[in-house]
């Protein structure tokens, strides 16, 4: 009995050995579908604002200043006493001052803080007052702008700068045709080129104020266009104005303000 079993557990073995013939069922293992990448979307263009053009401004036209309604230009007689009065109030008596106390032996300090106090009242103190200068309250006129109001104290100051321009000018020439001048120095070359180039606002002044029917100078052009018109007689207390005025009084009756046709 015993052999009988170990020959069958062999059989056994030997039957589990033997490989089938019947080969595996092949598993199809599906091919995986490709990962589609999703697409960003575009980006949205920003659609430019198409902005109009512009339309190129033609050049404006150049309007001619003119003087405003209600007031009249005064003759050449008065505007060339007012020039005379006030430039002789503010540089005439200065210079005539300078030039005495430098022959005498006086202290000359006195007499010209006085002959600039007159200036400087000429060309401030009576403009900001009453709006006039001594030339003008002498032969009745007074400055107005577009709007036909008076200009400031500025304005008049800028109208007398014209006599230390020239006279300062001048000693500018004589110091450039002199044979002695000391060039080396860098003040002098300053003084020179400065006054020199200072020169040219008169002329200029002179030029405009001949040139077209407006009859403004380079000062009337730069404040907006002033005239020098005719005014009534003012009224006021001051001692100082009755003064001048009874002085403009005195050259009518003598008739040296008569209005000439010609203006």
């Amino acid at each position: 009995m015993g052999l009988l079993e170990k020959a069958e557990k062999i059989q056994s073995d030997e039957d589990e050995e033997i490989p089938s013939d019947e080969s595996p069922a092949t598993v199809v293992v599906p091919e995986p579908k490709p990962v589609q990448k999703k697409e960003k979307p575009a980006k949205k263009s920003r659609s430019r604002r198409e902005r109009p053009k512009k339309a190129k401004k033609g050049k404006k036209e150049r309007v001619p200043k003119v003087i405003p309604d209600g007031f009249e230009p005064t003759a050449r007689v008065r505007t060339s006493f007012r020039y005379i009065v006030d430039t002789t109030v503010n540089w005439g008596i200065l210079l005539l001052t300078a030039v005495i106390m430098s022959q005498a032996d006086a202290d000359p300090t006195i007499p010209i803080l006085i002959a600039i106090a007159l200036a400087l009242g000429n060309m401030i103190y009576l403009p900001s007052k009453i709006s006039r200068s001594a030339g003008n309250i002498v032969t009745g006129t007074q400055f107005v702008d577009t709007r036909g109001n008076n200009p400031g104290f500025l304005y008049h100051i800028a109208k007398s700068a014209n006599v230390p321009l020239i006279l300062s000018g001048l000693f500018g020439m004589l110091l450039l045709i002199s044979a002695g001048t000391d060039w080396d120095s860098t003040g002098t070359k300053v003084f020179v080129g400065t006054s020199l180039t200072l020169l040219l606002i008169p002329i200029i002044d002179r030029f405009l104020r001949n040139r077209g029917d407006e009859k403004l100078g380079f000062w009337d052009r730069l404040f907006g266009g002033v005239w020098l018109v005719t005014a009534e007689k003012t009224e006021t207390d001051s001692g100082i104005v009755q003064r001048l005025q009874s002085i403009g009084e005195y050259a009518e009756q003598r008739g040296m303000l008569a209005e000439d046709a010609d203006k």
